[in-house]
């Protein structure tokens, strides 16, 4: 059996085993593996058992305030936004502080940023699933755990203040933050 093969068995037993794939399984492997049956159904698997993303859709008035906050910065007025989020989750307003733009959620926050805010604290580099190897970093500030990957010519920040969502539900929340066309 060759290398890539063997990979996409054990994760498929992995899944069949524990009904989760572990991401540090195939990243600790070091290998990537072309896509085939077996790990495309490992991949996605989990994704729709475990948990479900759902599009936002931004009213008419809420487009306005997300094109205003990014206007109010010099060169950075480009709006980028997230544009899934976890079924059940709730977009509930966009605000501007110091040099970033906050989407607030009612489980979790997304902040836009010219700046990487995460560069001063220790923590933990991740690949984001379905992410063409985008790599981010996860840190802790307080007890809030906190996701930051560089997207274009700025940063985003993605955390749940309340410990709702998981790592792995805001990794694949974060993959989705995209460049807004209102």
């Amino acid at each position: 059996m060759r290398y890539p093969q063997w990979i996409a068995a054990s994760l498929a037993a992995g899944v069949l085993l524990t009904g989760t794939v572990s991401a540090q399984t195939a990243s600790a492997a070091g290998v990537t593996a072309p896509a085939t049956a077996a790990t495309s159904a490992a991949v996605t698997k989990p994704k729709a058992a475990n948990f479900t993303l759902s599009d936002v859709n931004y009213s008419a008035a809420q487009s306005k305030s997300i094109v205003k906050a990014f206007a109010a910065f010099d060169g950075f007025e480009t709006p980028y936004v997230p544009s899934r989020m976890i079924t059940g989750d709730a977009f509930k307003n966009v605000a501007v502080s110091g040099d970033s733009v906050t989407f607030t959620f009612k489980y979790m926050k997304v902040s836009v940023s010219p700046r990487d805010d995460s560069y001063s604290y220790k923590g933990t580099t991740v690949t984001l699933p379905d992410s063409n190897n985008v790599k981010g970093k996860w840190y802790k500030v307080g007890n809030t755990d906190m996701l930051t990957f560089p997207l274009k010519d700025r940063f985003v920040t993605i955390y749940a203040p309340y410990h709702s969502l998981s790592k792995t539900k805001l990794e694949h929340v974060a993959v989705d933050v995209t460049r807004y066309q209102p």
